[in-house]
């Protein structure tokens, strides 16, 4: 409870705190999240998206978007595809992942709700444990063995040196 805790930790708190099994089990949540949402989900859209943009081939997200009388279907699916792209690497390598696992909770949701096609591998279920792994991630945060984990330490060892030298 670091944030109840009104006086900053003592060296041996700092390094107690730093690394254990939690970690290693944030770690495994953000790829077992990212991994397949990548490869299964965002990847054969992202083709689509290329095509659709570049190429002007149909795109059956763009026309499903339409149909549901949505504004700027192609913005809206450009859009939800580029957080299912790159949100999904973001929480990977735990870089400000509380903000994309909340990005991709909000895209996973939105296509849970709407019955949007976005791949054939995904069912109901698999939306909900899409984001149940991601509202998890976005209460307990990524750990120590993440960007951001490497950004508090330091950013920990610059306060107690400054406190060090008062």
């Amino acid at each position: 409870m670091a944030l109840l805790r009104p006086s900053p930790l003592s060296p041996t708190d700092a390094a107690a705190e730093r690394l254990g099994v939690v970690d290693f089990y944030r770690l495994l949540l953000r790829l077992v999240l990212a991994v397949p949402m990548f490869f299964y989900q965002a990847m054969s859209q992202t083709s689509q998206a290329w095509g659709f943009v570049w190429e002007k081939r149909e795109w059956p997200l763009v026309k499903a978007i339409e149909e549901m009388a949505l504004p700027q279907p192609s913005v809206t699916a450009i859009s939800l595809i580029f957080i299912l792209l790159f949100c999904p690497i973001g929480v990977a390598v735990g870089f400000l992942t509380r903000v994309n696992a909340a990005l991709t909770l909000l895209a996973t949701g939105f296509f849970f709700i709407s019955g949007l096609p976005l791949s054939d591998w995904l069912s109901g279920q698999t939306y909900l444990l899409f984001m149940g792994l991601c509202a998890v991630l976005v209460l307990s945060g990524p750990g120590a063995f993440s960007i951001d984990g490497i950004f508090f330490f330091l950013r920990r060892r610059r306060q107690m040196r400054k406190a060090s030298t008062l």
